[in-house]
C-alpha cells in the first residue's frame, strides 16, 4: 500500500479553534502547510493524520514511542509525531499532495517502513485510549501532550470494541 502524504486545510483549523494542545497553536496557515501521513486503521472507521515535524528529536522518550524518525539530510531530526495525531473524516478538509513536497529520501522512508509505522501508531493509539478510559490520558507522560485530547467521543466508542488492530 503507498502512503498518502497530504495538508489539511487551513478551515478545519479555523473550524476547529478550540482544540488543545495543537501544533502551531492559533496559526491556522501555518498549520495548513504542514505534510501530514493520512492513515486508515483497518478495524476503525476514522481516518488519521500523524503530522511530519522537521524536530521530531528523539522518537522513544524514557516513557515510551511518541513517533517514527524520518531524517533528512538538512532535517537530520525530523519524523512523524503520533503525538499530535489528528482525525479528519471530512474529505473536504484533506488536500492530497499532487508533487511530494518532502526529499524523496523522507518519501522513500516513509514507504519503506509504512506498515511499521502503522503498527507503531496503533499501539500508541490503544495505548491512549487505555489511559482515557482509565482517566489517565492527561497524566501519563507519553499522553498528556496528546491532540488526540479533542477526539475523546470518536476515541471511546473505539474502546467499547477492544483494541484497535492496524
Amino acid at each position: 500500500m503507498e502512503p498518502t502524504l497530504c495538508y489539511i486545510r487551513e478551515e478545519y483549523f479555523k473550524a476547529n479553534a478550540s482544540f488543545q494542545k495543537m501544533l502551531d497553536t492559533g496559526n491556522a496557515a501555518k498549520q495548513s502547510k504542514r505534510t501530514h501521513l493520512c492513515l486508515k486503521i483497518e478495524s476503525t472507521e476514522y481516518k488519521f493524520y500523524i503530522p511530519l515535524r522537521n524536530n521530531l528529536g528523539a522518537e522513544i522518550r524514557k516513557y515510551g514511542r511518541i513517533g517514527h524518525a524520518v531524517p533528512s539530510e538538512k532535517r537530520k531530526n525530523a519524523g512523524l509525531d503520533y503525538r499530535y495525531a489528528l482525525i479528519v473524516n471530512n474529505d473536504s478538509y484533506i488536500e492530497l499532495q499532487a508533487t511530494k513536497k518532502i526529499p524523496e529520501s523522507q518519501y522513500r522512508r516513509i514507504k519503506t517502513d509504512y506498515s511499521k509505522i502503522i503498527d507503531e501508531f496503533t499501539v500508541y493509539l490503544n495505548g491512549y485510549i487505555k489511559a482515557l478510559r482509565k482517566g489517565r490520558n492527561e497524566k501519563e507522560p507519553l499522553y498528556r501532550e496528546s491532540s488526540l485530547i479533542n477526539f475523546t467521543a470518536e476515541l471511546s466508542n473505539m474502546q467499547r470494541r477492544k483494541e484497535v488492530t492496524a
